[in-house]
């Protein structure tokens, strides 16, 4: 009954707010483990041409960056969690699909990439932005209207999040491919493992009506409540999520301390590792906190079983193979950062593991602790990209240790991966069609900041070669494949 007052009310509010051309969700369908609506999976259709625009005011944008210095004045950092209004309209290959008004608009990121915007009504700042379809404003609590808004979505999205290619700024290629992140998130999901719908988009911002080109970003499903009821059942879809970061320290499944593990609050400067995303009202960690206090101190079959009563072992294993293959330094493996940890509801609660943040990897990054775009590390390598810190004994303890099962498990994993999912033809194929669709759009920036053009360099074919030949041989790749 909740899903159909909910689609109802969706529904509604998608009819009211395109202007010019309506469109009737259609009857929710299922591909690939993900259920939602046609419309969804056109909208992160890789083969299909997307067009975000987004008008403000330029007084918007100035309000934001007055908070956003305030912030900083007090804390040293410009995340803020305000929203300004926005209008976006949605085009699909040239053709408007949807207008929707009071779109919630603020700048997205942590402390390194969240910047002032600084716009003259001219240019502005290359950022990563969200957009809130629900923000509710200056609507009361209580009534209808603020519960309407509260219900409304973008083909099923509560948010979406765009970001710009900051990784191509940080290395040394002349050109970048710009799908990394994209087709990143594609390859955990054809591996089975939960994961962001995410697409390239050309994004326009019109400022007090002028027209601000910000050129192709990426744009990403976030993983929150709606993202859980597209992948799970509906008795698993009402568990607790927790996003976890390196923030106060490493997120290194530890310690745990009771501050660790709660609510992120940017106006009081609060920013836990363990960030609690889903039934904010009841939750405290407890799940989380009992995991990580009972695993760590346990060996053997005490410590397989007790894995085995939590975890699904396929999301494991091939969670951290995925992760392995992408060679993103700034995850869980190399720098205790960036995933997402889901415990299901329902009488058999497992804990799932889901990628975020995947704008390294795949050969090109633009932070390189290895020296050589994380080539020079073995499947099995204690690499740690902070150079200081073990790696998390959830890892150490079980894929890592070169003990059984863990060790058989991971490297099956892997080599399945390698056949099946992990293939450069597929890559250059996705890159292909990505040219044709956006390359035109790429020099059309009017930020400042120069992007690059989009091309494909050498350094990503030399990648899959040695990513599949240190699993194939678990010797040193580098030399083997040219550069």
């Amino acid at each position: 009954m909740k899903r159909l007052v909910l689609f109802l009310v969706a529904l509604s509010l998608l009819l009211s707010a395109c202007d010019t051309n309506p469109i009737a969700e259609k009857e929710n369908i299922r591909v690939d483990g993900v259920t939602a609506s046609p419309e969804f999976f056109e909208f992160f259709d890789p083969a299909v041409h997307h067009e975000l625009i987004i008008d403000v005011s330029k007084l918007n944008l100035d309000t934001l960056d007055m908070e956003m210095r305030q912030q900083y004045a007090k804390y040293g950092h410009y995340r803020i969690s305000t929203y300004v209004k926005a209008k976006l309209t949605v085009r699909e290959n040239g053709k408007d699909i949807l207008v929707m008004d009071d779109v919630g608009l603020r700048t997205h990121g942590n402390v390194f990439s969240r910047y002032l915007i600084e716009t003259d009504g001219i240019t502005m700042n290359t950022l990563h932005w969200r957009l809130s379809f629900d923000e509710p404003f200056e609507l009361e609590e209580d009534t209808k209207d603020y519960e309407i808004r509260k219900q409304r979505s973008l083909f099923g999205l509560e948010n979406l999040i765009l970001k710009w290619n900051k990784t191509s700024q940080g290395t040394y290629h002349a050109s970048d491919p710009y799908i990394n992140e994209a087709y990143a998130y594609s390859l955990y999901a054809k591996a089975g493992v939960p994961s962001s719908k995410a697409s390239l988009v050309h994004v326009i911002f019109r400022v007090n009506g002028r027209r601000i080109d910000q050129g192709v970003m990426t744009m990403v499903e976030p993983v929150d409540d709606a993202f859980l009821q597209k992948r799970f059942p509906n008795d698993q879809d009402n568990g607790n999520l927790y996003k976890v970061l390196w923030q106060m320290q490493p997120a290194d499944f530890r310690k745990t301390d009771a501050i660790l593990f709660g609510i992120k609050d940017e106006e009081a400067n609060y920013f836990p590792p363990y960030d609690i995303k889903t039934n904010r009202k009841s939750n405290t960690g407890e799940d989380l906190k009992d995991f990580i206090g009972d695993y760590q101190f346990k060996r053997g079959e005490a410590l397989f079983e007790t894995l085995d009563q939590s975890l699904v072992w396929d999301n494991f294993y091939t969670f951290n193979a995925m992760n392995y293959l992408i060679g993103n330094p700034d995850d869980l493996r190399y720098n205790n950062n960036n995933l997402y940890v889901y415990f299901s509801s329902g009488t058999d609660p497992r804990m799932y593991f889901i990628p975020t943040d995947l704008d390294k990897g795949l050969g090109l990054t633009d932070w390189d602790p290895d020296g050589a775009q994380m080539r020079s590390v073995l499947p099995f390598d204690l690499y740690t990209s902070n150079g200081y810190l073990p790696v998390t004994p959830l890892l150490g303890k079980t894929i890592l240790s070169g003990e059984e099962p863990y060790k058989s498990a991971y490297l099956n994993t892997l080599k399945d991966l390698i056949q099946d999912v992990f293939v450069y033809d597929d890559y250059l194929s996705a890159f292909r069609q990505a040219s044709r669709l956006y390359a035109s759009d790429v020099g059309k920036n009017q930020t400042r900041t120069w992007l690059k053009p989009m091309g494909l360099p050498g350094a990503v074919a030399v990648y899959y070669c040695e990513q599949i030949y240190k699993v194939e041989t678990l010797k040193s790749s580098l030399g083997q494949c040219g550069q």
